[in-house]
């Protein structure tokens, strides 16, 4: 549009510079041709002038377009990159945590070959008690047997004690110095003597309640069985009166159950320390 626009004005131009000279009067033929000429001269170069300028706008033009266009897909990679790297991000925390995962797992599975072969030599030692033991078992003097775990050696507290003391009587001196040759082979393992008791009320000068009672009777075969060279650091002693009973206190027979004395082999607490969840300073 523009173009014609201007060719327009170009030939309105030419012919108003004809009539300008026409109307001047007299004009000899060859200033007429010459001036014509001239004229179409101009024209020639105002068209040539209009085109160029024409297809400059046109490059422009086209070039304003590819810009854009370089523009929008410039703007498109920039988001492309963005995207990208929020999806290396993610990637990546997906990564560090299917490791921590990883590692957890190794971890735990670990732990419970541990605990595989912990309670594999369990069971071997509970059954060399049993073997070791086995003519005391027989006698009724003592009972062997695997509570949440642990191996536990339970004696009657009339196989080691008078009624009301703590003294190991020469019955129960022999029975614990038996025990102690089985406890010396492990000497790896700890080991914990319980004294319990009845319900029924102790009070003496010596022994104010069971809970005295109990620890006293504990105490006395640890000293026996160090005595017997089972190592003082693998061994200790514990009194809980009459508050972990075995049998209802309100019968005889429960009574008598009650009162006993507990040898437990302690499980092993650098196994257990893996179960257990660690603590964030």
């Amino acid at each position: 549009m523009k173009k014609n626009s201007l060719g327009t004005k170009i030939v309105m131009l030419t012919s108003f510079a004809v009539v300008a000279l026409l109307s001047t009067g007299c004009v000899s033929k060859g200033t007429h041709e010459s001036t014509l000429a001239e004229l179409d001269k101009t024209q020639s170069s105002l068209t040539t002038a209009q085109e160029r300028i024409y297809n400059k706008n046109q490059s422009i033009l086209s070039q304003q377009l590819e810009i854009k266009k370089n523009n929008e897909e410039i703007s498109k990679s920039k988001r492309e990159l963005a995207e990208l790297e929020n999806n290396k991000l993610a990637l990546q925390q997906e990564l560090a945590d299917s490791q921590t995962l990883l590692n957890a797992s190794k971890r735990k599975i670990e732990t419970m070959r541990q605990i595989e072969a912990e309670t594999k030599k369990r069971n071997e030692i509970y059954a060399r008690f049993v073997s070791k033991l086995q003519k005391m078992i027989d006698g009724g003097q003592l009972t062997v047997s695997i509570e949440k775990g642990r191996i536990v050696i339970n004696l009657p507290d009339n196989v080691l004690f008078a009624t009301g003391h703590a003294k190991v009587n020469a019955e129960g001196q022999k029975a614990l110095k038996q025990i102690a040759t089985v406890l010396k082979e492990f000497s790896d393992r700890s080991f914990q003597v319980e004294g319990h008791t009845d319900n029924v009320p102790i009070k003496s000068a010596r022994y104010p309640s069971n809970w005295e009672l109990s620890s006293a009777r504990a105490l006395s075969v640890v000293h026996l069985m160090t005595e017997e060279g089972v190592e003082s650091k693998n061994i200790s002693a514990a009194g809980f009166g009459e508050f972990h009973p075995r049998a209802d206190n309100e019968t005889k027979d429960g009574r008598t159950l009650n009162r006993r004395i507990e040898i437990i082999m302690l499980p092993n607490l650098d196994i257990l320390s893996n179960e257990l969840p660690k603590v964030i300073k």
